[in-house]
């Protein structure tokens, strides 16, 4: 196995490129595993819908992070006290959602330092019967992604008003994430997140340690300014989603509102078809049609 060394305090939209760009570039002889770790953010499986996964609270904060990845799988929340880990290898059909294969070696290293984690039949790590690790995987047939997460010291409850589900109906086609109790390695094992990532990293069976080129950092850095951190790979990918909020419906397609309508009302929303699904976008337009007062109502019931 070789540790390939990323750059450290990279955005998450970075580490996520990362990935991609070398399940689609890179040729290996062997298996090589990634180690970073984000700063808080919420990561979205590229299929998922946004909309219902994660708690629009969440969504409309100006400091939040969301990131859309390359892989399925459901959505999960990271911060600094939470290890990732990814492993690119050549493809090979036994590999194909074999979380397993991967996954062994990082369930052996805890165990050698006391912590008996165990794999669920839903391709999670567990400990003592909570979720420890969420794991998806993609692949383009010429290498393949599988990539998790260790909770380690994580902001749980940062991590479930994230998560949190909305008061309010959404309905779309989008396969949904599992929601699955969840708890911190920290409270079984006593250290500092580096020296938990120091012990685990000593006891994988790494081989040797390798770097990125300066080719290679600014193409994966292209990617993510020119893919990852956009509008249209974050929102635009979102699955149509169908909204009851309140008094109001409408349905949000490629990250735009369409058929806004208000079932107590007769106002006029037409103007707001195919308007990017953003607060900053959506106000300028009401302000345009409607007393202030009417705005307000409207943005608070839109969006908030």
């Amino acid at each position: 196995m070789i540790l390939l060394e990323l750059p450290e305090h990279q955005s998450p939209y970075f580490y996520a490129a990362a990935e991609e760009w070398l399940v689609r570039n890179a040729s290996f002889a062997e298996e090589v595993l990634l180690l970073y770790v984000n700063q808080p953010c919420v990561v979205i499986g590229k299929n998922q819908c946004l909309w219902s996964e994660v708690n629009w609270n969440y969504i409309f904060n100006p400091q939040s992070i969301i990131v859309r990845r390359v892989s399925g799988g459901g959505t999960v929340y990271h911060d600094q006290g939470n290890l990732c880990f990814s492993f690119i290898s050549a493809f090979d059909e036994q590999k194909v959602n074999n979380y397993k294969w991967f996954n062994q070696p990082v369930v052996d290293a805890l165990g050698k330092m006391g912590i008996d984690a165990a794999f669920s039949p839903r391709n999670d790590i567990l400990f003592q019967g909570k979720k420890i690790s969420g794991n998806a995987q993609f692949t383009n047939r010429k290498n393949i992604l599988s990539h998790g997460t260790l909770l380690f010291q994580a902001n749980l409850e940062q991590l479930r008003l994230a998560l949190k589900p909305n008061a309010f109906t959404v309905e779309t086609k989008a396969v949904s994430s599992v929601r699955s109790p969840v708890m911190n390695l920290s409270e079984v094992y006593a250290s500092s997140f580096e020296d938990f990532k120091t012990t685990l990293t000593k006891y994988l069976p790494i081989a040797k340690k390798i770097v990125l080129t300066k080719d290679q950092l600014l193409a994966i850095h292209q990617l993510a300014e020119e893919q990852y951190a956009t509008k249209t790979w974050i929102y635009g990918k979102s699955p149509k989603a169908q909204i009851q909020k309140g008094d109001l419906t409408f349905s949000i397609e490629n990250g735009c509102l369409f058929n806004v309508r208000s079932v107590t009302t007769q106002l006029l929303l037409e103007a707001l078809d195919g308007v990017e699904f953003h607060p900053e976008a959506v106000q300028p337009l009401l302000n345009e049609i409607h007393p202030q007062h009417i705005v307000q109502q409207l943005m608070k019931g839109i969006f908030f």
